[in-house]
């Protein structure tokens, strides 16, 4: 399945932040409560679904090594700008 996009994790978080903040202006209260409970309900299946699917995996010898994506200077600061610019056509469209 394609639903996540292949987007930074900085973009993707951060979007996702921004979809909250959004939605906080259109929702009540009440509805902001239902709808994030609801939303951490999907998230809590999923990382329960996927830690133990870690688990059998590291279990038969087949765990993924998470070290092997090093992160460095120039990695960090594209995705800051990526982010510095998603943000400003966000808010240009206001």
């Amino acid at each position: 399945m394609k639903l996540v996009p292949s987007i930074s994790a900085p973009i993707y978080t951060s979007s996702a932040f921004i979809i909250g903040l959004l939605l906080c202006d259109e929702l009540t209260p009440a509805e902001q409560n239902s709808l994030g409970n609801w939303f951490m309900m999907v998230g809590q299946a999923l990382c329960t679904n996927s830690a133990q699917q870690q688990l059998l995996n590291n279990r038969k010898g087949t765990s993924t090594s998470y070290n092997s994506h090093i992160i460095n200077d120039n990695n960090l600061k594209e995705s800051a700008n990526n982010i510095k610019k998603e943000i400003n056509n966000i808010f240009k469209s206001f």
